[in-house]
């Protein structure tokens, strides 16, 4: 199976790039910068998830990548700069290896979507949890899709129905389902409506607890997110953590 090595994140297309180089750059350190998880989105790239880790590592979760690509990044006057090895190539600009820089300005106006640390464990990964290319989902709905990951049982349907129909038949499919009914999406693909309580209650029963979950609605109350400070009330929970 081919794998497009080293596709970097973040470059924007060159009209954007030129009204971002206008405005000044944002007094950023790395310390500003780290220790994050960030989805961007652009005409050239795609969707992409990406691990910016404290310490100036990286892992890049990058459409038509089967593994995550391991990285480095770092600041360097005023400019937010990624490199991927000497054998990655970066479909967008054409350039193979090497250090690519952009104003941190410019870097931070294509984050789509942030999250603290990384949940979806990709600094421990070697393949992708799925196949970003040609998703539009958000980072809530992709942190959801790979919460609890595991295979299904031996001989189970691995499909959105065969998800939905065995959600009970053990605690491995009890737990994929559980993150179905969470995100409303299967390996990246719209399959149910959102059922927040029964994604709770799927994830007691299994065993896996809803640690994660009950991380990703409080996050997403405290953006002021109305449906999900109700599900958190009408479960019974506090909107932040005590």
């Amino acid at each position: 199976m081919r794998t497009f090595l080293g596709r970097l994140p973040r470059i924007q297309t060159a009209l954007w790039l030129v009204i971002m180089a206008l405005l000044s750059a944002a007094p950023a350190t790395a310390q500003d910068l780290g220790g994050v998880t960030n989805m961007s989105r652009s005409p050239g790239h795609g969707t992409q998830v990406e691990y910016v880790a404290e310490g100036g590592k990286t892992y890049l979760w990058y459409p038509g990548n089967t593994n995550i690509l391991k990285g480095q990044w770092k600041v360097e006057d005023g400019n937010m700069c990624f490199a991927y090895g000497a054998n990655s190539y970066n479909p967008v600009t054409k350039q193979r290896g090497g250090w690519e820089c952009q104003p941190v300005r410019a870097y931070q106006g294509g984050i789509a979507q942030q999250v603290s640390g990384d949940p979806m464990g990709l600094a421990g990964r070697r393949a992708v949890p799925f196949d970003l290319t040609g998703q539009s989902i958000s980072l809530d709905q992709i942190l959801a899709s790979v919460i609890n990951p595991g295979p299904p049982a031996i001989g189970g349907d691995f499909s959105c129905e065969g998800v939905i129909a065995n959600a009970e038949r053990s605690k491995s499919d009890m737990s994929i389902a559980a993150g179905t009914y969470f995100s409303g999406m299967f390996m990246g693909k719209r399959c149910v409506d959102v059922d927040y309580a029964r994604a709770f209650a799927l994830a007691e029963k299994s065993g896996t607890g809803v640690d994660g979950y009950l991380k990703v609605l409080r996050e997403r109350a405290a953006t002021g997110n109305p449906r999900a400070e109700s599900a958190l009330r009408r479960l019974g929970y506090e909107l932040t953590a005590q």
